[in-house]
C-alpha cells in the first residue's frame, strides 16, 4: 500500500446518514468490464454495500443524484486509470469526493490502475493531453480546481497496480483495507459515543495535538493506573485516524514487549505505517524514506520505560510532516525524556460521571435503583473517581441485596483513604479458593494468552477453568478480546502483589515465582521451596538447560516459553508432579525425553508450539495421557511410544495420523487445515474434542465423523467454504457443544435430533442459513442457542419453544419475516430479542410465553401491530419497540400489564396512546422520543419517574394528573421528564408540565428532579426570579420562621437556544465571606440523559433540584444570609462560541420539618417575603 503526505486536518461537520459503505469512482471505458466488475463482485461477496453509477436511471438528472450518493457514502474508492482525466464527469465526481472528505472526515482510497502516480500528481502524459482538450471548453478556475483535486488525491495513501500483483491480490488487499476502515468507523461510532465524559478529554488533547501544524508532535497522556488512559487514547485514535495517511495503535506495549520482544513490536508498527508485510530486518533505508514522507498517527499505550520508548520511536524527524505520536504512561519522566510537546493529565471522574459509570455496571442503567441512592454515593467516596474501581465495585455489587451492600461498605470503611488496590481487592476476596488460584495464575502468568489454551492448562491443573473464568469476567477482573485474555494493569498488579504478600522478605515461601532475579536467588541459595507450584522462566534467552529443581517437591507447572537457547530437557525426578510444561518458542530444542515418573495427571499438558528444530521426542511407557499442543513437527524424525498421546495439534500432518497408533487421542486441533477436505477420520477411539475452526478451504465433513462415540465438542467456526452439514446416521450420546459460527451452511439436517446430549448450538453469523429443522425441538438438553446475524434466515420452527431455553436471540436476522405460532405454554423463555428482523406481526399465541420478562423489537421496521394477547404476559417487565417506524398503534388494553416497568416507543408512528396506559401500576420509564405523529400524551401512571419525549413534533396536549399518589414501592429518588424540542405543545400543556414538576418536588424535598419543556417563562411558584443569568435571594436565615430546615433549592432557567453544554454556580454569603455550594460543568447532560448530542432548537424552560451537602459545607452554612444562583455559558475551550442564550432564571429554597428530616416526607416552599 502506498503511503504519502496527506492534506491538512479535516474539520468534522454533521454528516448525512450513510446509505452506502463504498462509492466507486472510475472511467468506464478503462475498467468497467474487467477490474471494476471484479472489484464490485468481491465487495458484494463481503456484504459491503457499494454504489456504482449504473444504479441511476437513464432519464434521471445525473449530477444531483450522483452528488447525493457521494454524500451518503462512507468510503470513496477512486480508480485513477489512463483516461480518467479525459472525463469531466469523473473530475467533477472527484472534486465532490474530496469536498466530502474535508467536510465530513470520510476516507478516500486512490487506486492507480496501470498509471504512474506521479503522472496523476503532476498531470503528465495522458493526463496532460486531457487538460489540453479541456482548455478549449472550460475556464481557468475550473481547470485549476480539477488539477488541484488530482494533485490532492495522488498524495493520499493508496494502491498501485504496478506494485501489488497479480490483479486478484490487488483486489483482495483493497477489500481488506475497506473492511478495516469500515470496522474502525463502526467501532468509533458505537464505542466512542458511549464513553462517559470522553468529550472533555478529547477536546483538550486535540488542542495539544494541534493537528493544523506541520511539525511532528509527541503528546503524552499521563495518569494513574485505572484512570482511563487507554480508553481515551483509543477513542482519539478512532476519531483522528482518517486525517492521516497511515496509522497504527499498539495497546499494552509493556506486555507486548515482554511477550514478543521490543524489536517485533517496532517492526509491527513500521509494517503497518509503511504498508509492507516484512520489516523483520528493522528500519531499512527504503522504509526510512517512506516514513519521512508519510503523515502518520501512532499510538503507543502503556509505555513506562524511557529507553524502550526511545527504541520504539527514535527522533521526531523519523516521521513525515504533520505526524502525531500519542503515548500513554504512568511515569511523567518517560514523556519528559522524549521531549513531549504536550502532556495531558487524566484526572478522576467528577461525581456525576462516577455515579453514571457505577450505575451502568451495578444496575445496567444510568442511575441507581430505588433505595440504593445513598449506598451508591457512599461507594463513590471510596472509588475516588477511578473508572476501573467504579466498574469493579459495580460488578461486585450487581444484583445483590441491600444487606450485602452494607456488609461491603463496612469492609470499605476500614480501608485507608486513596488505597485503590484494597478497594479492588474486595472483588478478589469474594471468590472461593479455587477461583482465587485461577485469578492469581492468570494475573501472574497468562495475561494476553489465548483463552482456550489457558482454560486447558488450568483444567490440567485440576481446576474447573471454564466456570472460574466466567466468574472472573462477571466480577470485571478479566475479559476476552479476539480470543485472548485481557486484564487491566491495575488488576494484574493487584494479583501479583497478593502473591508477593505471601512472604514479602522471602520469595522462596511464595506459591508463584516469575521475576528472574528472585528465581535465581532462591535456586542458587539451595533453599527448600515446598510452597512453590508454578515457576515462570519465559524469555530466559541465555538458559541452556533446566536448573535442578530438586528442592521444589510440589512444583506443578514450569514455563520455559521462548527460552531460545534451551537445547535439551533431561529426565529428572524434580518433575514428578508436573502437570504443565510450556516449551513453546524454544527454537533451539532438539531432544525431549519424557520419563515415566512425569506427568502423572491424566490431563497433563506439554506445549511445543514453535519448536521448529525438535528432532527427537520420547515418551516412556505409562498409563498417563499426554497432550501435545501445536507440535510443529517440521523436523521431527523420531517419536517413540506415540500410543500414549491424547492431544495432537498439527494441522499440516493430518495425513500422518493414519500411520500412528492413536487409541488414547482425546483432543485434535486441525485449526488451519490448508487444502481440501478429509474423506474420513482415522479411528480415534478416545477423541472427545475436535477443533476445525478457520479451515477456510474445508468443503465437507465425512459421515463417519459422527461415529466418534466420545466426541463431546466440535468446533467448525470460520469454515467459510463449508456449505453442507452431513446427515447424522446414528444417535450420538456424547456431543455436548456444536459451534458452526460463520460457516456457509444453508440448512441443518433433519437428523439433528440424534444429537441427544447437545447443550449448546451456535450458528452466529451463518449468513446463508435459510431454515432450522423442526427436529431441533427434540433436543431436550439444549439450553444455549445462538442464531444472531443469520441474514438469510426467513423462518424458524415453532418446535423451538419446546426447548428449555431462557433466551432466544434473533438479533440481525434481517430476512426473518414470520414469527411462528406457539402451540403450548413455554415456561423457561425469559428474554426474546428480535432486533433488526423483518417481522410484520406477532402471533396471538405469544401469550404462551408465560415467563417472558423482556421483549426487544428494536428496529423491526416492518412491524405494524402488537397482538392484544400480549397483555397476558404477566411477568413482562420491559418492552422495547424503538425504531419500529411502521408501528402506528398499541393495544388499547395495554394498561393490563401488571409488571411492565419499562416501555420504549421511540421513533414509532404511534398517533395516540390509549388512556389505559395510566393503569400501568409498575411503569417506571416511558420513552416517546421522535414519535413525530403522536398528538396527545394522556394521563400517565403516578409510578412513572422517567419520561422521554424528545422531538415529538406533533404533540399538542399533555393531560394533567388529577392527583398524585406514590405507592410505597415507588422509585421516587429521582424524576426525569424531558419534552425537549416538542415544539407543538400548547400553553396549557406547558403549564401542566410545570405543575407536574411542582407536584414531584413538593412530595419529597430530598428527591432529584429534572424537567425540560418548551417555554419562555419559569414556573410561577419560584419566589426569586430575574431577567438574565443571575438571581440573588433576599436575606433570611438557614431556618425558616416555621422552624423548618433548608435542604436544597429548586432551580430554573429559560434558554433561547442550546447547542452545547452550559454551567451554573450556586454560592452563599455568610459573615466569613462567599462560599461555593456548587460549580457544575456541562449540565446539559442531565437534560439529555439518553442522548447528549441533541440540540435544543427554541426557547425551553429547565427545572431541577440541587441538594445541600452539609458534610462538605460545615457550620459556615448556618451563618448564610443570602444565596446567589449564576447561570453561565459553557466555555470549555477558549475559542468556543456557545450558542446558549439565557433569558430568565429563578431559585426556590426547599425546606423540610426538623422532625421529618430522616423520613423526608414533609416539604415546604419558602414564600416571598420570608
Amino acid at each position: 500500500m502506498l503511503g504519502s503526505t496527506s492534506s491538512s486536518a479535516i474539520p468534522m461537520s454533521c454528516s448525512p446518514t450513510p446509505k452506502h459503505d463504498v462509492f466507486l469512482s472510475f472511467r468506464g471505458e478503462d475498467t468497467r468490464d474487467n477490474f471494476i466488475s471484479h472489484l464490485y463482485a468481491e465487495l458484494g461477496r463481503k456484504k459491503i454495500e457499494t454504489f456504482m453509477d449504473h444504479k441511476l436511471g437513464r432519464g434521471e438528472e445525473i449530477s444531483p443524484a450522483l452528488y447525493k450518493a457521494i454524500e451518503e457514502s462512507m468510503i470513496y474508492v477512486v480508480i485513477l486509470s489512463e483516461n480518467y482525466a479525459s472525463s469531466t464527469w469523473c473530475l467533477d465526481e472527484l472534486t465532490k469526493i474530496l469536498e466530502c472528505r474535508e467536510k465530513y472526515g470520510r476516507d478516500v482510497i486512490p487506486v492507480f490502475y496501470k498509471v504512474d502516480p506521479s503522472n496523476v500528481r503532476n498531470q503528465r502524459e495522458s493526463y496532460a493531453e486531457a487538460f489540453v482538450k479541456h482548455q478549449r471548453r472550460f475556464k481557468d478556475d475550473q481547470l485549476d480546481a480539477w488539477k488541484a483535486a488530482l494533485t490532492q488525491v495522488a498524495g493520499l495513501s493508496g494502491w498501485d497496480s504496478q506494485v501489488t500483483r497479480p490483479e486478484q491480490k490487488l483486489i483482495e488487499d483493497i477489500v481488506k483495507d475497506i473492511l478495516r476502515k469500515l470496522q474502525l468507523n463502526c467501532s468509533f461510532v458505537s464505542d466512542y459515543q458511549g464513553m462517559i465524559g470522553i468529550n472533555k478529554h478529547i477536546e483538550q488533547i486535540q488542542l495539544l495535538l494541534n493537528i493544523e501544524s506541520e511539525e511532528v508532535r509527541i503528546v503524552g497522556i499521563w495518569g494513574m493506573g485505572g484512570i482511563g488512559k487507554t480508553t481515551i487514547a483509543t477513542a482519539i485514535y478512532h476519531k483522528l485516524a482518517t486525517q492521516f495517511s497511515c496509522n497504527s495503535i499498539i495497546l499494552n506495549v509493556q506486555q507486548e514487549i515482554e511477550r514478543f520482544g521490543l524489536h517485533n513490536i517496532r517492526s509491527k508498527y513500521i509494517s503497518e505505517l509503511v504498508g509492507e508485510n516484512n520489516t523483520s530486518y528493522g528500519l531499512s533505508l527504503s522504509n526510512d524514506r517512506k516514513l519521512k514522507r508519510t503523515k502518520v498517527l501512532l499510538v503507543l499505550d502503556d509505555v513506562n520505560n524511557s529507553d524502550q520508548l526511545n527504541e520504539l520511536i527514535g527522533t521526531h524527524n523519523k516521521f513525515g510532516k504533520g505526524s502525531r505520536i500519542i503515548v500513554t504512561t504512568r511515569d511523567m519522566q518517560v514523556l519528559k525524556n522524549v521531549d513531549a510537546n504536550g502532556i495531558y493529565e487524566v484526572k478522576e471522574m467528577n461525581f456525576h460521571e462516577s455515579l453514571r459509570l457505577f450505575s451502568l455496571n451495578a444496575f445496567t442503567q444510568n442511575y441507581p435503583a430505588e433505595d440504593y441512592v445513598d449506598l451508591s454515593e457512599k461507594i463513590l467516596n471510596y472509588a475516588k473517581g477511578v473508572p476501573l474501581a467504579l466498574k469493579v465495585l459495580g460488578f461486585l455489587l450487581r444484583g445483590r441485596s441491600k444487606e450485602a451492600w452494607e456488609s461491603q461498605l463496612q469492609k470499605v470503611d476500614k480501608l485507608p483513604q486513596n488505597d485503590i488496590f484494597k478497594v479492588l481487592k474486595l472483588s478478589y476476596e469474594g471468590l472461593d479458593e479455587e477461583q482465587k488460584d485461577i485469578f492469581l495464575d492468570i494475573a501472574c502468568f497468562y495475561r494476553g494468552h489465548l483463552e482456550n489454551v489457558v482454560s486447558q492448562t488450568l483444567d490440567s491443573c485440576g481446576f474447573s477453568a471454564h466456570i472460574g473464568m466466567e466468574i472472573l469476567k462477571d466480577r470485571c477482573l478479566m475479559s476476552i478480546s479476539e480470543g485472548r485474555i485481557v486484564m487491566h494493569d491495575l488488576i494484574q498488579e493487584m494479583g501479583c502483589e497478593i502473591v508477593r504478600q505471601q512472604c514479602v522478605n522471602d520469595p522462596g515461601k511464595r506459591s508463584r515465582l516469575w521475576k528472574h532475579e528472585e528465581i535465581y536467588e532462591v535456586l542458587t541459595n539451595n533453599k527448600d521451596l515446598p510452597n512453590l507450584k508454578t515457576l515462570d522462566l519465559r524469555g530466559s534467552w541465555n538458559l541452556i538447560q533446566i536448573p535442578d529443581l530438586a528442592q521444589c517437591p510440589n512444583i506443578e507447572e514450569v514455563i520455559l516459553s521462548n527460552c531460545t537457547k534451551l537445547i535439551q530437557v533431561y529426565s529428572s525426578s524434580f518433575l514428578c508432579k508436573i502437570k504443565c510444561l510450556w516449551l513453546n518458542g524454544c527454537i533451539g530444542l532438539r531432544t525431549l525425553y519424557i520419563p515415566s515418573n512425569i506427568l502423572l495427571s491424566p490431563s497433563g499438558l506439554i506445549v511445543l508450539h514453535g519448536c521448529h528444530n525438535l528432532e527427537m521426542f520420547s515418551v516412556s511407557k505409562t498409563n498417563t495421557q499426554v497432550q501435545l499442543y501445536s507440535s510443529s513437527r517440521a523436523k521431527l524424525r523420531s517419536v517413540t511410544q506415540f500410543d500414549n498421546f491424547s492431544d495432537i495439534f498439527d494441522p499440516l500432518d493430518y495425513a500422518e495420523l493414519n500411520k500412528e497408533p492413536k487409541d488414547n487421542i482425546q483432543l485434535l486441533n486441525l485449526e488451519v487445515l490448508r487444502e481440501g477436505s478429509p474423506t474420513s477420520f482415522p479411528s480415534l477411539n478416545e477423541l472427545c474434542w475436535l477443533d476445525l475452526s478457520f479451515c477456510e478451504s474445508l468443503l465437507s465433513l465425512p459421515i463417519d465423523l459422527f461415529k466418534l462415540k466420545f466426541l463431546r465438542r466440535l468446533y467448525l467456526s470460520g469454515c467459510l467454504s463449508l456449505e453442507k452439514f452431513p446427515e447424522i446416521e446414528e444417535t450420538m450420546e456424547s456431543l455436548v457443544v456444536l459451534i458452526l459460527d460463520k460457516t456457509a451452511i444453508k440448512e441443518l439436517p433433519s437428523s439433528l435430533h440424534r444429537l441427544v446430549s447437545l447443550e449448546e448450538l451456535s450458528l452466529y453469523n451463518c449468513q446463508k442459513l435459510e431454515t432450522v429443522p423442526s427436529s431441533i425441538g427434540s433436543l431436550c438438553k439444549l439450553d444455549r442457542l445462538n442464531l444472531t446475524c443469520c441474514e438469510s434466515l426467513e423462518t424458524f420452527p415453532s418446535a423451538i419453544f419446546k426447548l428449555k431455553l431462557t433466551k432466544l436471540d434473533l438479533h440481525g436476522c434481517s430476512m426473518l419475516k414470520t414469527f411462528p405460532e406457539i402451540l403450548e405454554p413455554a415456561e423457561t423463555f425469559v428474554h426474546i430479542n428480535l432486533t433488526k428482523t423483518a417481522i410484520k406481526e406477532l402471533p396471538s399465541s405469544l401469550e404462551y410465553l408465560v415467563g417472558l420478562q423482556t421483549l426487544c423489537l428494536k428496529l423491526c421496521t416492518e412491524l405494524v401491530s402488537l397482538p392484544n394477547s400480549i397483555i397476558n404476559l404477566n411477568y413482562l417487565s420491559e418492552l422495547d419497540c424503538s425504531g419500529c417506524c411502521s408501528l402506528t398503534e398499541i393495544p388499547n388494553n395495554i394498561g393490563g400489564f401488571p409488571s411492565l416497568r419499562k416501555l420504549s416507543l421511540q421513533n414509532t408512528s404511534v398517533v395516540n396512546l390509549p388512556e389505559s396506559i395510566a393503569h400501568l401500576s409498575s411503569l417506571k420509564s416511558l420513552d416517546l422520543s421522535d414519535c413525530k405523529r403522536l398528538e396527545v400524551i394522556p394521563q400517565l401512571p403516578a409510578t412513572l419517574n422517567q419520561l422521554f419525549a424528545y422531538d415529538c413534533l406533533s404533540v399538542r396536549r399533555m393531560m394533567p394528573n388529577s392527583r398524585l399518589e406514590f405507592p410505597s414501592n415507588s422509585d421516587k429518588d429521582y424524576f426525569k421528564f424531558h419534552f425537549t424540542n416538542s415544539q407543538a405543545l400548547d400553553e396549557t400543556a406547558c403549564n401542566n408540565i410545570g405543575a407536574e414538576a411542582w407536584l414531584r418536588i413538593t412530595e419529597d424535598a430530598f428527591k432529584s428532579v429534572f424537567f425540560c419543556f418548551p417555554g419562555n417563562a419559569i414556573p410561577g411558584w419560584f419566589p426569586y426570579r430575574c431577567t438574565g443569568c443571575v438571581v440573588i435571594t433576599k436575606k433570611y436565615s438557614l431556618n425558616s420562621p416555621n422552624n423548618n430546615r433548608l435542604v436544597g433549592f429548586a432551580l430554573s432557567v429559560v434558554l433561547g437556544r442550546v447547542d452545547d453544554g452550559f454551567t451554573y454556580r450556586l454560592t452563599f454569603e455568610s459573615d466569613g465571606g462567599t462560599y461555593i455550594l456548587s460549580d457544575n460543568d456541562k449540565i446539559k447532560n442531565y437534560f439529555y440523559w439518553k442522548d447528549p448530542n441533541r440540540s435544543v432548537l427554541q426557547d425551553h424552560t429547565f427545572v431541577w433540584t440541587h441538594h445541600l451537602d452539609f458534610a462538605s459545607i460545615g457550620n459556615r452554612l448556618f451563618d448564610a444570609h443570602s444565596f446567589t444562583f449564576e447561570f453561565r455559558k459553557h466555555s470549555y475551550l477558549s475559542y468556543h462560541k456557545s450558542g446558549v442564550t439565557v433569558k430568565e432564571c429563578g431559585i426556590c429554597p426547599l425546606y423540610t420539618t426538623k422532625e421529618d428530616d430522616n423520613c423526608g416526607n414533609s416539604f415546604g416552599l419558602l414564600n416571598k417575603g420570608h
